[in-house]
């Protein structure tokens, strides 16, 4: 996670002075901005097999996100060989919510995300790729790196009319600075 953290101390004032009398940090981030790194495992359909490395840059709002997305996608075909035709990298973006809001107790976040992605240059494997999924990472001033763990449905379309559009479920497993 990298984000400027600083502690704010809470202020209990009676009525006939204004003195601290308690101190309780709360967190607050400046630049709500992380980086995610992840490695994204699909289910197979029709003899193919896709696989990501994506890197998302993401800027929080509230319990809203703001995804930008590069992504490294290998489409492995039924006899197992990766060759230059049949990766992509794949540009895009994408929004994000918070399902349940922070609590100090419990650093748990479970977030709903929905990304597009479509590919750079020309190859047989061309593709626009649409996303949605639930993911779970923590959040804390005392943690600056935290795993994140996504499961959800996928759908890319390929620009090859031979290629048939791809289905399914997905899992990633990844760290959030």
């Amino acid at each position: 996670m990298i984000a400027v953290t600083l502690p704010v101390f809470a202020q209990e004032s009676t009525s006939s002075s204004s003195t601290m009398t308690a101190q309780t940090p709360i967190e607050k981030s400046l630049i709500p901005l992380y980086i995610e790194a992840s490695l994204d495992v699909s289910t197979p359909y029709k003899g193919s097999l896709p696989f990501e490395q994506t890197l998302d840059v993401n800027y929080a709002i509230k319990r809203f996100s703001i995804h930008a997305l590069c992504s490294s996608n290998f489409i492995l075909p039924k006899d197992g060989e990766t060759k230059a035709y049949n990766r992509t990298v794949n540009l895009g973006g994408g929004v994000g919510f918070e399902l349940f809001p922070r609590d100090v107790n419990d650093r748990n976040i479970f977030e709903a995300r929905a990304t597009v992605t479509t590919s750079l240059g020309t190859n047989n494997f061309k593709n626009t790729s649409y996303r949605i999924g639930i993911n779970w990472y923590t959040h804390g001033s005392t943690k600056r790196l935290s795993p994140i763990i996504g499961v959800g449905y996928n759908i890319k379309t390929f620009a090859n009319t031979n290629t048939h559009t791809y289905h399914g479920m997905y899992l990633s497993f990844g760290v959030r600075f």
